[in-house]
């Protein structure tokens, strides 16, 4: 019999987590999903999740019943553990006793020594409650959440194994590997992309002799790129002094009247005669950086 039928295991639990192909659970706002099953592998984005569910497949003894501790840690490279975490059930609570070094530098936490139900947030409870079903048919869970741990990423995903001390099922234990499935820096760069007016985002020079010209360009959004003619594969200008001449020299736009300030903000216009329209320019301090609007 094969390894996956391990997932075909009927379970008394079973309708009550997969009635539907995901189970949604409210948490504050955002939702949990889980999956269990064969379909684990077409939703997990993963590839290192994936791998970490390939693996314990690899360890099971036999279908239906799940790796022992001492097989799948000896099966594992030492340095998969660094992504891990790995709770003990007690009743139904579990503990962490185990968290790798980079999972402490991704949560930016340390849980080892912590119960699960202690942890503040309604995310614990929900966790607690698939983990133990998972712990109780021994099946692996699958899930998806949101939550504000991360500075930098908004949703994950998760995988969590069930594991065993002993033939007996004396103790039981669930290996974690969490990923992230976005990026607040991807997010913020595609949203950047695709607005409707011009941006250019420029980084502030330090040094008490530099000025708004050595301003560094970071970014270029897609719609100032299309006004200033400028490929989308690169960007020709390094500094605000070259963004200038670059307006100057290669668009010849012509600067009309003089600069205005208001709120902290400097506005030019321009006039692009090759197009017979007036362009606007509000430069924009925002903390160490500087954004350039593009208004036609």
């Amino acid at each position: 019999m094969s390894n996956t039928e391990l997932y075909r295991r009927p379970s008394p639990m079973r309708s009550q987590i997969q009635s539907a192909k995901t189970d949604l659970t409210r948490l504050g706002g955002s939702e949990i999903q889980v999956w269990e099953g064969t379909t684990l592998f077409s939703v997990c984005r993963s590839l290192f999740l994936r791998s970490r569910l390939e693996n314990w497949i690899k360890a099971s003894r036999s279908a239906g019943a799940p790796p022992l501790l001492n097989e799948l840690y000896g099966f594992e490279e030492e340095s998969h553990l660094d992504d891990a975490m790995l709770l003990l059930q007690q009743g139904d609570d579990f503990i962490y006793v185990h968290q790798g070094a980079k999972s402490v530098q991704e949560y930016g936490k340390v849980f080892r020594g912590v119960l699960l139900s202690t942890v503040p947030g309604n995310m614990s409870m929900s966790f607690r409650r698939h983990y133990n079903a998972a712990a109780y048919d021994m099946r692996p869970r699958y899930m998806q959440f949101r939550t504000d741990f991360s500075a930098r990423h908004v949703r994950w995903e998760r995988i969590a194994l069930p594991l065993v001390s002993d033939e007996k099922q004396t103790t039981k234990f669930l290996l974690v590997y969490t990923e992230p499935l976005d990026d607040k820096l991807e997010i913020l760069q595609a949203a950047f992309d695709r607005l409707s007016i011009g941006m250019v985002a420029a980084a502030k020079t330090i040094g008490e002799e530099k000025t708004l010209e050595d301003a560094a360009i970071l970014l270029v959004n897609n719609r100032a790129r299309s006004m200033l003619g400028m490929d989308e594969d690169s960007i020709p200008v390094s500094t605000v002094r070259d963004l200038r001449a670059w307006i100057q020299g290669v668009k010849k736009w012509e600067q009309i009247g003089e600069p205005k300030t208001t709120s902290g903000k400097t506005i030019l216009g321009f006039r692009d005669k090759e197009k017979a329209k007036n362009i606007t320019v509000v430069i924009e301090p925002v903390e160490h950086f500087v954004i350039f609007h593009l208004l036609d």
